[in-house]
């Protein structure tokens, strides 16, 4: 356990959802895994942490008001953000093949449902972050 905690610690997160206690609920078990993650509640505010603490991986909410997840990611892979320094997980609740497509589309290595348990969410990042080091 201590040598995964040693190799997360300094990757860090960035969590985006409208719903606050999306945000906590996985800060709180992805923390606890080791990660050193941020959250934010909106597109305009995940573009500015974003640039701020660059992120290895961004979990990102599709469907939020304003700015929606895809437009985030779009937004992001055209400034700086290559699939090589950072990893974005979409993730929905409406998981159709349109928002699927859209999402891929927009430069997310993956789409995954929110009805996802949390702990295979944390599995999921895991391998990712895993891979791209």
């Amino acid at each position: 356990m201590f040598s995964d905690q040693t190799m997360t610690a300094t990757q860090k997160i960035l969590v985006v959802d409208d719903e606050a206690e999306l945000v906590q609920l996985y800060r709180l078990v992805l923390e606890s895994v080791g990660y050193d993650v941020h959250g934010a509640y909106d597109g305009k505010q995940a573009l500015r942490i974003a640039h701020e603490e660059q992120p290895n991986l961004i979990l990102l909410d599709v469907m939020m008001p304003g700015m929606d997840g895809i437009e985030v990611c779009r937004h992001m892979r055209d400034n700086g953000f290559d699939k090589q320094s950072c990893k974005i997980i979409m993730y929905t609740a409406d998981d159709s093949h349109e928002t699927r497509q859209s999402s891929i589309t927009a430069g997310a290595d993956e789409l995954v449902s929110k009805t996802t348990p949390i702990y295979d969410l944390a599995s999921k990042i895991k391998s990712y972050l895993t891979r791209a080091h």
